[in-house]
């Protein structure tokens, strides 16, 4: 065990306690607002528990597997029936859990010391032990047994004698288990010890690690989490102890075994895409090269094979993309908590609903996708729903709804958050963007109310009276539009005054693979994403509209007016058409905005594997990222968000120079 390295265990562990804290947090949310437990949910709760507790002293958390000791003789205590569950106790050990996670942070970065963990935990531990010790609340406890508790029940875990590295290895395979019960004599499975069995499989450079399936909260796909502001319960009576249906054994025997799933390192996934991305351009290569093959049996023979092998490569390619995708619930389960807390601090009543649990995504984009939900879920609980009194002034329920909902749609991922409160003041919004010179007067006379809420996306833009520690700044938003962009979305806002808003946010399915359809230029061919396009047509005469000083065409189509970018003006390209009745308009769209792009023709549809051009290039206006060709050249994927955002700045500056030659 020489050069045995701590950290890279707590690493690997702090990965596995982000689990276990969800899991437990989504149980006793539930408990809190229902006011009960099951057996099934009691048994739960102990094995996340004692998972942390055992796992944290194996990596050296003193103070971590201390505290948490406390905790899981609570748990241990309910699930026995030694003492009955009433419906206080759930908002007790959800403030058990966030300091659990507090000490934990702590003690990784090396901040925490007896003094600090005495200060956090001194008075929830004299409400754990009155629990633990029969009472209802602190009150109700012995000061003997508030102050002094018996040893067996809630004293710390005795630090073993033997060496850091033996202590890390024995509390690996579960000696810091304190409950007997709690091991499976088959094979510690209810141990739960997820990372540290089949501890050989480990190693620094893989993160490689084997896991066992976390039992989800028992609530439906389509959840509906109450969250109310705290109002202090009498306390319950104690109710008739319930025979325990299942002894912990049996409650993990449904379990699927440890090494049935693996945590797999996404660098590690990543690598593999580009190597089978490397694969479909050789493949391409081979293809073009097999042309040049004279012998026309030969030629037809290879062809034959290398399709073949491109079905392969395809196949595969659909694996590993699988492979990348999560669905929404991992995103899902960070919110309840959060709404909880917020809605407590505001004293705001909240029902926190959620659809589309199953539905996939890329596991890449969800480091990138949580931060804004996040954002916006919190401006909602701020900002958009009412108090109690105002909602029933109002004439609403006292309890206000957020939704969050997602689906796939036309190659898309469409994620909508909506609430029923008070809805956008997108005047104030409009007016605070005009003072900090993000709009001039020009451009705000000509805003309908969602263009003016839209700009609450702008840096620095806040419609809050007064800063808090949940908003205010005028930093969230931006935020979210910047991520969001980021991830190639883009997002679109719906207000009502009185009655609420809806924002949308519609994302690529996945970062790494697209269909696009190639298009010609001049000599030049170009990548344009399939999902972006909405038709494509030869326009006639009629059809083309100039406007201004006749050098800005639109096309007419259907009674609607489309810009048309010519992108061979964009990227300084001699054309072979330069006259649009002449080539080919292909309308694209990107959120509520559509332009009609002129090129000289389009060619064939076919998948490319996305490289990013900023890492490996710089950043070029309208164009997104690049792929390998078959013939090892490289080709540009345009970006849509991009080219319209070049086409309104052309237009803007044709409203400028109209207005200084007006002036002048």
């Amino acid at each position: 065990m020489s050069g045995f390295d701590i950290s890279m265990y707590r690493e690997m562990f702090l990965e596995e306690a982000e689990e276990l804290f969800e899991s437990a947090d989504n149980v006793l949310l539930e408990a809190e607002n229902n006011g009960s437990l099951t057996d099934e949910e009691m048994g739960q709760l102990f094995r996340d528990v004692h998972t942390l507790k055992g796992s944290g002293a194996s990596v050296e958390l003193a103070f971590f597997a201390e505290f948490t000791h406390d905790v899981e003789n609570m748990m241990d205590k309910l699930r026995n029936h030694a003492i009955e569950f009433i419906p206080e106790m759930a908002g007790t050990l959800i403030d058990g859990l966030d300091v659990m996670k507090e000490i934990l942070q702590m003690e990784c970065d090396g901040e925490m010391d007896r003094e600090k963990f005495d200060e956090m935990t001194t008075d929830l531990l004299k409400q754990i032990r009155a629990y633990i010790n029969g009472g209802g609340s602190v009150e109700a406890a012995s000061p003997q047994s508030s102050s002094a508790p018996a040893k067996e029940e809630s004293a710390p875990a005795p630090a073993p004698s033997e060496s850091s590295e033996e202590k890390s290895i024995n509390g690996a395979w579960g000696f810091f288990a304190e409950d007997e019960e709690a091991l499976d004599t088959d094979g510690m499975s209810d141990a739960n010890f997820g990372f540290f069995d089949d501890m050989e499989a480990i190693s620094p450079d893989s993160q490689i690690e084997t896991e066992q399936e976390v039992a989800k909260p028992a609530v439906g796909k389509e959840e509906v989490a109450k969250v109310e502001a705290p109002t202090p319960p009498a306390a319950a009576p104690a109710k008739k102890a319930a025979p325990a249906k299942k002894s912990a054994k049996e409650s993990g025997g449904s379990k699927k075994s440890a090494t049935s799933t693996i945590r797999v390192n996404l660098d590690k996934i990543d690598l593999l895409m580009n190597n089978v991305g490397d694969l479909v351009i050789t493949n391409a290569m081979l293809t073009q090269f097999s042309t040049t093959i004279e012998n026309t049996k030969v030629r037809s023979s290879v062809l034959e094979r290398l399709e073949l092998l491109e079905r392969h490569i395809r196949e595969m390619q659909d694996s590993i993309m699988s492979i990348r995708m999560v669905p929404m619930e991992s995103i899902y389960s960070k919110f309840p908590k959060v709404v909880r807390d917020i809605s407590k601090k505001l004293s705001k009543k909240v029902n926190f609903e959620h659809k589309g649990d199953s539905v996939e995504i890329d596991k890449a984009m969800i480091e990138g996708l949580t931060d804004p939900l996040m954002h916006i879920i919190r401006n909602s609980l701020d900002h958009g729903l009412e108090t109690p009194d105002e909602r029933v002034a109002a004439g609403k329920d006292e309890a206000g709804t957020i939704l969050i909902a997602a689906e796939q749609a036309n190659g898309q991922m469409i994620i909508t958050i909506k609430d029923d409160g008070r809805g956008i003041n997108y005047e104030k919004v409009a007016q605070k963007a005009l003072e900090n010179g993000q709009i001039d007067e020009n451009q705000l006379s000509q805003m309908d109310k969602n263009d003016k809420a839209m700009l609450i996306f702008g840096a620095g833009v806040s419609t809050a009276d007064e800063i808090t520690d949940i908003s205010g700044r005028g930093v969230g938003m931006d935020v979210v539009k910047t991520n969001i962009t980021k991830l190639g979305g883009i997002i679109k806002l719906d207000t009502e005054i009185g009655v609420g808003t809806v924002i949308t946010i519609m994302l690529p399915l996945t970062l790494a693979i697209l269909d696009g359809l190639d298009i010609a230029v001049g000599d030049v061919k170009y990548i344009l994403p399939l999902s972006a396009i909405v038709e494509s047509l030869q326009p006639t005469s009629e059809m083309i509209k100039k406007i201004g000083d006749g050098t800005q065409d639109l096309l007419m189509l259907r009674e609607e007016f489309i810009p048309v970018v010519r992108l061979h003006q964009l990227f300084d390209i001699e054309p072979k058409h330069k006259r649009l009745e002449e080539g080919m308009l292909i309308v694209v769209k990107s959120g509520n905005f559509k332009i009609a792009m002129f090129i000289d023709e389009f060619l064939h549809q076919h998948q490319v594997v996305v490289k990013p051009l900023d890492k490996n290039f710089r950043s070029v206006e309208g164009v997104g990222a690049a792929t390998v060709r078959g013939d090892g050249s490289i080709g540009l994927i345009l970006d849509i968000m991009g080219i319209i955002d070049a086409q309104k700045k052309v237009e803007q500056d044709h409203l400028n120079l109209k207005d200084i030659l007006a002036a002048s």
